[in-house]
């Protein structure tokens, strides 16, 4: 297929034709610069994949060399690539755009290895949350890659993503949560993640840490909880944080004061059979 350049694309129905009406699921990836496991991320993605499911992957005009990688299954026609220059909220909602399932699986992006279990976890969404924006974390308590899962009906009704380069994801969930359809859960579906090398160094995590304290104010979110041991270098990012606000567009709204996306009434156990489950058993 190539690799498509603009922004905002071209819609997926045009290009696939009569594939598009066997398309069940849209696989829809951000990716900027993960040479060192972009090949093994799409290898282990793709060797569960069948006709049923589309790749759209959107390039945030990488330069270490993994868009070479990306062209080449981008030509053997394993993924659909759309370059363009952008943040992660508005790439995840170009590659949206650009696609043509019923159900979009967003966030299994290029810097995670995955398990064999997308199948089974797809299963479970059907039979538990069928409906809801799902989000769902590789453990119970503990930080780690998220992956969401909705149908496009919903995702439309919400407005999709929005440009945002952190917590675009939560942003979903929320006003998904606004809408009474979210729901969390905890499914091995990540086998190993990027260390992201460029986050360790002085400049690269302060850098990581103002972008993330700009989109958080821009969400209305609390960015550092009051128990915190707040250092210099923190308070000197959240201070060029506010200062940045007036030349961003705000999300805050009242709702995103108070939601808390680890909710424990949004949990659904997915090692708890529900009561037909039970019967069938």
């Amino acid at each position: 297929m190539g690799a498509e350049q603009g922004e905002e694309g071209r819609h997926a129905g045009t290009l696939l034709g009569t594939r598009s009406i066997l398309i069940k699921y849209s696989i829809c990836i951000t990716h900027y610069n993960n040479n060192g496991t972009v090949r093994g991320s799409l290898d282990s993605l793709l060797d569960q994949l069948d006709d049923t499911f589309e790749v759209v992957v959107v390039d945030n005009m990488s330069n270490d060399g993994s868009q070479l990688v990306l062209e080449e299954y981008g030509k053997m026609g394993a993924i659909r690539l759309i370059s363009a220059k952008c943040s992660r909220g508005k790439g995840r909602q170009i590659a949206f755009l650009n696609s043509v399932g019923d159900y979009v699986v967003s966030n299994m992006d290029m810097d995670e290895v995955f398990k064999p279990t997308l199948a089974s976890f797809l299963t479970f969404y059907h039979n538990r949350c069928e409906g809801n924006v799902l989000a769902v974390i590789p453990r119970e308590g503990g930080r780690g890659p998220n992956i969401t899962v909705a149908p496009r009906a919903v995702l439309s009704e919400i407005g999709g993503w929005r440009d945002l380069q952190y917590g675009e994801d939560w942003d979903v969930w929320s006003r998904a949560a606004a809408f009474g359809k979210y729901s969390w859960t905890v499914f091995p579906l990540v086998d190993r993640s990027s260390k992201h090398e460029r986050r360790q160094t002085k400049a690269g995590k302060f850098k990581y840490r103002f972008g993330k304290y700009r989109d958080e104010l821009r969400l209305g979110r609390d960015v550092l909880s009051k128990e915190e041991k707040v250092t210099s270098t923190q308070r000197a990012a959240l201070l060029l944080a506010r200062l940045a606000l007036p030349f961003y567009e705000s999300y805050a709204n009242d709702f995103n004061k108070t939601f808390d996306c680890a909710e424990s009434r949004h949990f659904v156990d997915r090692n708890t059979l529900t009561e037909r489950e039970a019967k069938a058993a």
